[in-house]
């Protein structure tokens, strides 16, 4: 009887036991453990593969401080991220215009900025007036070095050029005992220069990418390269004055300075620039395409360059983007001072 009594009361206590252990595991009665020990992770990321192709980032779900970040050895963490595109400005009119784009960019290229009493031309010295002749003006009066032809610090130049007013420019410069550097392939012979050691030139064109090969004409080609990267092989630090006639691919190279900041390296720039198309790599519509030109020159303002002279040139055809449109003309030269520059 004793023996029954107690087997009776082994039973109720594993009864119990048993259902202690369904009540701790949620109700939910399931197969005992095995006997290895599974710990999971849950958040839904999927294991980080390793080698050419994995994903980089955290896993979807997790916070920067979920979970722990190792660092590649070719990561840079915590350098600014350099400007991708310079900032459009609104549009003219409130809306997409074709024509209100063409009348504030026009204005905006005709209407100098900054008086300059003496300049120089393919003429010479001259004093600035209307009727100053010649596309291209480098303003004295922004330039000491120039002016008191200081042979321990003298201005430096550079042109970029495929047309006979480089040359001109080059000599003219080089007669103010300039440091001249032309590049590209020159169409017109400069032997008389070069071997005087006026001119230094260089058979090496001006892009707005890290490496290309420039096509010129009869199909001849020339290494180029960005503006930053010809200062640094040269060792050069600042540009006195900058030429240029690159062609349409101004609006792109302008563009590369600005955001790479060498533009801040130049103190003034004469561009030439052609409105007869949107220019190499420059897409839209024809209103969005004069904003992006606009755009570009009001940057070119933020940084300190104020406009001293504009040139539209009457025997280029007088097309604005393809159409005989605003009594413009293809090609315009302007000319800029920066005025942050300090010597």
């Amino acid at each position: 009887m004793a023996g029954g009594a107690a087997l009776r009361l082994l039973l109720l206590g594993c009864g119990l036991l048993s259902l202690a252990h369904i009540l701790l595991r949620g109700g939910r009665p399931g197969p005992e453990p095995g006997p290895f020990t599974i710990i999971t992770i849950r958040g839904g990321a999927a294991p980080r593969r390793e080698g050419p192709g994995a994903a980089a980032g955290p896993p979807a779900g997790s916070s920067s401080g979920s979970l722990q970040r190792f660092q590649d050895e070719n990561e840079t963490l915590g350098q600014p991220k350099t400007q991708q595109s310079v900032a459009l400005q609104p549009w003219a009119n409130g809306r997409e215009s074709l024509r209100s784009e063409a009348e504030r960019f026009l204005a905006y290229i005709t209407t100098p900025q900054l008086p300059c009493s003496k300049v120089l031309t393919q003429a010479g010295l001259q004093a600035s007036t209307a009727s100053t002749t010649g596309p291209w003006r480098v303003c004295l009066d922004h330039m000491p070095t120039a002016l008191l032809n200081l042979q321990q610090e003298r201005c430096l130049v550079y042109t970029f050029s495929t047309v006979k007013r480089g040359f001109e420019f080059s000599q003219r410069m080089s007669e103010m005992r300039c440091q001249v550097h032309s590049f590209g392939l020159s169409p017109y012979k400069q032997t008389d220069l070069q071997h005087r050691g006026q001119v230094q030139h260089h058979a090496l064109w001006l892009d707005w990418h890290e490496r290309r090969l420039a096509t010129f004409p009869q199909r001849q080609r020339s290494p180029s390269k960005k503006l930053n990267q010809i200062m640094q092989d040269f060792g050069h630090k600042k540009i006195d004055v900058l030429e240029a006639d690159l062609a349409s691919a101004e609006w792109k190279i302008l563009e590369s300075i600005l955001l790479d900041g060498t533009v801040a390296a130049v103190h003034q720039l004469i561009l030439t620039i052609h409105l007869h198309w949107p220019g190499f790599e420059v897409s839209g519509s024809e209103a969005a395409v004069v904003r992006y030109w606009y755009s570009l020159l009001k940057a070119l303002e933020t940084r300190g360059f104020q406009l001293f002279h504009s040139f539209k040139d009457p025997r280029k055809p007088q097309l604005f983007l393809h159409k005989e449109l605003f009594n413009a003309s293809s090609s315009y030269t302007l000319g800029w001072v920066n005025t942050y520059w300090r010597y």
